[in-house]
């Protein structure tokens, strides 16, 4: 038999068995769901929350508390001491503010 198609063929075994062992390589592999997904309101992407006390770890909009507190501070448009004015915010409601959008923590 011709030098060439058999080195043509060991080749192109070589390369189909490559290929196989690669794909069921990549299918073993877990898919893990993201953890900051986004969702569209209205066609536009929610902003992130501001973290306003960097140095405290328990302040506003550092991290998810429970629904009650989420838009307690923006229902109306109010003056906090420490913090000044915090201005009305139109929002539907929701259980979490993260279902939405982006907490420092």
């Amino acid at each position: 038999m011709n030098k060439t198609i058999v080195y043509s063929l060991i080749a192109v075994a070589g390369v189909v068995l490559a290929s196989i062992m690669y794909s069921i390589q990549n299918n073993d592999e877990v898919v893990e769901p993201k953890v900051n997904s986004v969702i569209m309101i209205d066609g536009k992407i929610p902003p992130q929350l501001s973290d306003l006390f960097p140095d405290r770890e328990a302040g506003p909009h550092q991290k998810f508390i429970d629904e009650k507190s989420c838009l307690v501070c923006h229902k109306q448009e109010m003056t906090i001491p420490g913090v000044g004015l915090v201005p009305k915010i139109l929002h539907e409601f929701r259980l979490d503010c993260v279902s939405c959008h982006f907490l420092p923590s």
